[in-house]
């Protein structure tokens, strides 16, 4: 039950921990389908933010007293669900690359929306430290966003389109 300020933060917490234990899972079975070595260092990258992220969180419930795990996050586990679907049904490598960047982009946005919502919590309780903690996840989210974003319509996006309208050409 949510009684107080501090049992929400410590529901949102825990809502953080299992949708980045979701993502750590997403991102290894992700990178075995990686084949642009920039796009797999950032998948690597973001599995070593959020196993830091991961720590602090576990550090934050215990100073809180957060005992256990809370409920799953069904709606991490629905975009990594929907994104894992998407990657499946993509016929082409360079349409599946489109898709896996696609499917990071979505789960990080909801990420940053977690971890900003608890940064202003934590501010408001006095929480400085996870406050802190909660800001370096959303500058790290933001970079990884703009430079998967980047990959996407500097290289992998306009690759895909010129794989399809090929693989048309050839069709007429």
């Amino acid at each position: 039950m949510i009684q107080t300020p501090q049992d929400l933060l410590v529901y949102a917490l825990q809502e953080i921990q299992d949708a980045e234990t979701q993502a750590s899972q997403a991102l290894q079975n992700q990178l075995r389908l990686v084949e642009d070595e920039e796009l797999g260092k950032l998948l690597e990258r973001r599995l070593e933010q959020g196993g830091r992220l991961l720590r602090g969180v576990s550090q934050n419930l215990e100073a809180l007293g957060g005992q256990g795990r809370g409920d799953p996050n069904t709606a991490a586990r629905g975009l990594v669900e929907q994104a894992e679907r998407v990657v499946q049904l993509a016929r082409t490598p360079e349409l599946k690359q489109v898709a896996l960047i696609a499917g990071v982009q979505k789960l990080e946005h909801y990420c940053i929306a977690a971890w900003g919502t608890v940064r202003s919590l934590a501010n408001e309780v006095g929480q400085r430290d996870l406050a802190r903690a909660m800001q370096r996840a959303l500058d790290e989210g933001y970079a990884l966003d703009r430079e998967l974003s980047n990959l996407a319509e500097g290289w992998v996006n306009p690759t895909a389109i010129e794989q399809a309208d090929l693989a048309q050409d050839g069709e007429a």
